[in-house]
Formats: structure tokens, sequence, C-alpha cells
């Protein structure tokens, strides 16, 4: 079994409060476009918190292993964390980039991870042991 991870971290600020706060938008946004890209969702689940912020936690279980996200409206950030075995998580990226739109601030870092990793210069160093 390839055990190769792809775990991208995403910080996008400037989003729009309304959004943030809408569980049932953000829900159906991550589903579908898990679905498009071909991953395969084992089980899922949503919190709307009604206290503080008003902010939403989302978590979707992969086969491949799982998309959480967590926002925080008043401060119009959402984290987002990608993480999937086997294959690479770089197709959902265009999508979750378009769904935000043009005017946030994104910092988005991948991380490879697995028992042995192929560095930019095609050696492969153990990360795991």
């Amino acid at each position: 079994m390839d055990d190769r991870g792809y775990h991208t971290i995403w910080d996008i600020t400037g989003a729009c409060a309304t959004l943030l706060r809408s569980e049932k938008t953000l829900h159906r946004f991550f589903l579908s476009a898990l679905e498009a890209s071909g991953f395969t969702v084992i089980s899922d689940m949503v919190h709307k918190f009604t206290s503080g912020g008003e902010g939403v936690t989302g978590l979707f279980l992969l086969s491949e292993s799982h998309l959480s996200y967590h926002t925080y409206p008043e401060r119009g950030y959402i984290s987002i964390d990608v993480y999937t075995c086997g294959k690479s998580n770089h197709c959902i990226n265009d999508g979750i980039t378009a769904f935000f739109g043009a005017d946030v601030q994104v910092n988005k870092r991948t991380l490879l991870r697995g028992a042995v990793v192929t560095g930019l210069r095609g050696r492969k160093h153990a990360v795991a042991q």
C-alpha cells in the first residue's frame, strides 16, 4: 500500500462572515468539491456554534484520510486541513480558491508525508521510523 501523504494546510483571511457562519453552504461546497475531485467520503459531520463567533467546524472522513475546517466569522478567517494518503490532494485546491473568491488572502502549505518521501531533487528521504 502506498503510504505517501499530502497534507495541505490553508489559512484564509478576508472571507465573508455570512459565508463562514453558513454550515449548510460550507458543508455542500466541501462535499461536492471532494466528490468532484474523486475522493471517497466515508462519513461527515458539521457543528454550528451558537455562541461566541457563531463559527462552524466540519469534518469529512475519507478513505484517503480527511478534510477538516474551522471558521471564525468575526475575524473573516477559515482554517482548512486536507490530508490524503496515496493520492495527491492538489485536485481540490483550485475549487477551494475559486469558492472563497479573489478578495481573500490565502496562505497554503503542503507537507509531503510517509515512510519515504522523494525530495525536490529526486532523492529519497526517510521521514518516519
